[in-house]
């Protein structure tokens, strides 16, 4: 978008220029625009790979396709099955006070992450003789857990055996 006559550069104007120089961050070059030569320093983003010095400017190092015609990297999702009759595990003392969480939910309704930071603070300024009540509901959150797996996993081992066991009459 070169304009005749004119011997400025404007935004969008092609211009040849040539590099002059490497250092950590960037390059220095030397840029002509008609009658004018330019010279100044091009910082490199930490995401473009560096190219060898006396390299002309705007070829895209190595041959690679701009981005807007690379193909976008997906990730790869990875989902679990999780058995809806295993128990819910235990919470610990901390996490289990409801009490500092019904006292900030009318405030900041929808806000849970704002809320659990905020009982952070809350749970230090308790006393210890506040913080052994929720202590001793995750103790006993422990218990149940615990003996919660235990049935689970005899049930399922019971169920296994006796898949296990049909599998091979019918076979």
């Amino acid at each position: 978008m070169e304009l005749a006559g004119t011997d400025e550069p404007q935004i969008g104007s092609v211009v040849d220029g040539v590099i002059d120089g490497e250092f950590e961050g960037g390059y220095l070059v030397t840029m002509k625009f008609g009658s004018q030569v330019l010279k100044g320093v091009l910082y490199l983003s930490a995401k473009r790979p560096r190219c060898q010095p006396q390299e002309t400017m705007g070829t895209p190092p190595s041959g690679m396709p701009p981005a807007s015609q690379r193909p976008a990297k997906k990730k790869a999702r990875v989902t679990t099955v999780v058995d809806p009759q295993k128990p819910k595990c235990y919470k610990s003392g901390y996490f289990s006070s409801p009490e500092l969480y019904a006292r900030l939910k009318p405030e900041y309704h929808g806000k849970e992450m704002i809320i659990t930071k905020m009982i952070g603070p809350m749970w230090g300024n308790l006393y210890e003789s506040e913080k052994q009540v929720y202590q001793d509901k995750g103790v006993k959150d422990v218990e149940r857990y615990r003996t919660e797996m235990l049935e689970y996993k005899s049930a399922h081992e019971a169920g296994a055996s006796a898949s296990a066991a049909a599998a091979t009459v019918t076979q």
